[in-house]
């Protein structure tokens, strides 16, 4: 799965053209550690706009899309590890329904507020 497939699928599934590839970033599960699950990588500027994250997994032919709404997260530098003006966040696998940053220097942030759908493929 790309991001091009998984956007085509959730714009399909929403029965809209919402998601293109300028407002959405796309994550495969890989592995981190002794864990897996999906790396997102956002520029602290972004969360003064609407951002959408498609979050896939393979194995159970699912994509999670999460939506984070302008300015709804206040001060992101405070809630996740910071790196070159961009927020490193690591969604673990292990328990997908929690959507949890799992990063060390985080807060523990829950995306499960984000969650918009879950999209079968």
């Amino acid at each position: 799965m790309n991001k091009s497939e998984a956007i085509q699928i959730a714009n399909e599934s929403l029965r809209a053209n919402l998601l293109n590839d300028a407002n959405t970033q796309f994550s495969n599960i890989v592995r981190y550690v002794a864990d897996e699950g999906w790396w997102l990588n956002i520029p602290l500027a972004n969360f003064r706009k609407e951002n959408h994250f498609l979050i896939c997994n393979e194995k159970a032919k699912t994509i999670r899309h999460l939506t984070i709404k302008a300015s709804t997260i206040l001060s992101p530098a405070t809630k996740f590890r910071v790196k070159d003006g961009v927020a490193d966040v690591f969604i673990s696998a292990a328990n997908p329904k929690k959507l949890v940053d799992i990063l060390q220097g985080g807060t523990k942030y829950s995306f499960n507020k984000h969650l918009v759908d879950e999209h079968r493929f």
